[in-house]
């Protein structure tokens, strides 16, 4: 692989080492990322005078002219003309506002060290585009400027699902089903060691000299986006053992059919440039490393669990420090006390008044008859009750079936049910009961026989002829499903 300082240009970084002024390499990010905000969605780059006008903009949002006219004093000649008119820029900034001449020697700047292209046109129209390095590079430094916390809600649900998908339909990708379940694999596992090295820079960050409100601040605002209810998810809705042990078994069974291995190394070498042996080796590798990675997250979730254990009792425990340590909030209640005191002197009080807090007193509680040891006393047995199962009354039968017959229609209703049946179809008109994907699930089957009758329903049932099948401990008269 090779160096990634070999293929970036030399000078790309050399824009935030500004002389003089630190807050430039701040302006300098801030503009970037306006005009990538600006080029993310553009198809056919951006004008010239548009990047301008953006940056002008930033500059007096920020009051950074002064910066960017001391680094142009620094980088530039000292003739005003080559600040008003370069050889470099084809348009002339002559009669420009100094913002103007600010904006178009950053466009400059950014263009020399390569994090923008600059195409001039037949009209001598110029356009601004990003190259590829600054679209990835951008996008992560804006990442990390929007510190939004990491989600995994739904990742390991979407694996387990494009695993099954890729079992149960014959039509499915399997490359698909590999190359994705891999990525979201991945991203998780990755997710959750970023997070359990970053909750020690909390631990560090809580134990630093902060008085009471930054460290509450600290764990309620802070801390809990970065944990987050995506974390939560992973540990209840979305958690690890709900779907691991299906798609481990599953991506096992794969491993050991040789015909599956070739079929999937046919297809992805026919979608990249690999040879079938290649190709079937990066589909090994991706098996073997979703397994591993399944296997090994219970102690990664644990080491998360203690590190964040950890951080609450280093946390609340410098809170506590901070409110009633001696040299601190301690200090000054008995200061403000001494002061009210004094005050209530100079009124004329000799004795506190009828709605000051008294001192309070231990009571002394004197030994009685039930201090003493007394003997254990022999229950009484128990006699259960009989239990009498009551009639009930007819209206309140009729209600209760009409409860009844509401949850069942919310958990099966016409609709829901047609829609299933007809999916099963895929383009036929008749469906056997040996064909039917679900026929071993009797509370299903069951659920679709009952439903055939029904007026809102678009498929029926018709009897034929042939022995009975079996269905779990049930033999079933052979049927067929008919599209209506």
């Amino acid at each position: 692989m090779p160096n990634p300082f070999d293929i970036l240009p030399p000078n790309l970084f050399n824009v935030f080492t500004s002389i003089g002024f630190a807050s430039l390499q701040r302006h300098y990010m801030a503009i970037l990322i306006r005009i990538y905000s600006l080029a993310e969605f553009n198809r056919f780059g951006l004008a010239r005078e548009t990047v301008i006008a953006e940056i002008v903009d930033y500059i007096k949002e920020s009051d950074a002219e002064n910066e960017v006219k001391a680094d142009m004093a620094n980088q530039t000649a000292p003739e005003p003309a080559v600040l008003s008119l370069s050889k470099d820029d084809p348009v002339s900034m002559a009669g420009q506002k100094p913002e103007q001449t600010y904006a178009a020697y950053l466009v400059r700047r950014l263009a020399e060290s390569g994090w923008i292209e600059r195409e001039q046109h037949a009209d001598y129209s110029e356009t601004i585009i990003l190259p590829d390095y600054a679209f990835t590079l951008l996008e992560a430094l804006r990442s990390i400027q929007e510190q939004k916390p990491r989600e995994f809600k739904g990742q390991l649900y979407a694996a387990h699902q494009l695993i099954t998908s890729a079992k149960t339909h014959k039509d499915f990708s399997p490359t698909l089903a590999v190359s994705q379940t891999y990525e979201n694999i991945r991203q998780v596992v990755r997710g959750l060691n970023e997070l359990n090295q970053n909750i020690r820079r909390y631990v560090e960050r809580a134990t630093k000299q902060m008085d009471v409100a930054n460290l509450l601040r600290l764990q309620f605002d802070d801390y809990t986006q970065t944990l987050g209810p995506a974390y939560h998810a992973l540990k209840t809705s979305d958690h690890v053992s709900r779907y691991r042990r299906d798609i481990i078994n599953q991506i096992q069974e794969w491993l050991v059919d040789d015909d599956w291995l070739a079929h999937t190394a046919e297809e992805l070498a026919a979608q990249s440039r690999l040879s079938p042996a290649q190709a079937e080796h990066e589909i090994n590798q991706s098996l073997l490393f979703i397994i591993h990675q399944l296997d090994g997250l219970d102690p990664l979730i644990a080491d998360i669990d203690q590190r964040h254990a950890q951080y609450l009792r280093t946390s609340f425990r410098q809170i506590r420090y901070k409110l009633g340590n001696a040299d601190g909030s301690f200090k000054d209640k008995l200061v403000s006390l001494a002061q009210n005191l004094s005050a209530l002197r100079a009124e004329g009080f000799d004795e506190l008044p009828e709605d000051a807090p008294r001192t309070t007193q231990q009571i002394v509680r004197v030994p009685d008859l039930k201090s003493f040891y007394t003997m254990p006393q022999r229950r009484a047995p128990f006699t259960p009750d009989s239990i009498i199962l009551p009639t009930l009354h007819p209206d309140d039968l009729a209600a209760l079936h009409v409860l009844t017959m509401q949850d069942v229609t919310q958990a099966f209703s016409p609709e829901k049910v047609n829609r299933k049946v007809l999916g099963f179809f895929n383009g036929h008109k008749r469906l056997p009961i040996a064909e039917i994907p679900i026929r071993d699930d009797l509370h299903w089957l069951t659920t679709i026989i009952a439903y055939a009758h029904h007026p809102e329903v678009s498929y029926g049932i018709e009897i034929v002829e042939g022995e009975a099948v079996q269905i779990g401990l049930y033999r079933v008269v052979p049927f067929d499903l008919v599209k209506l």
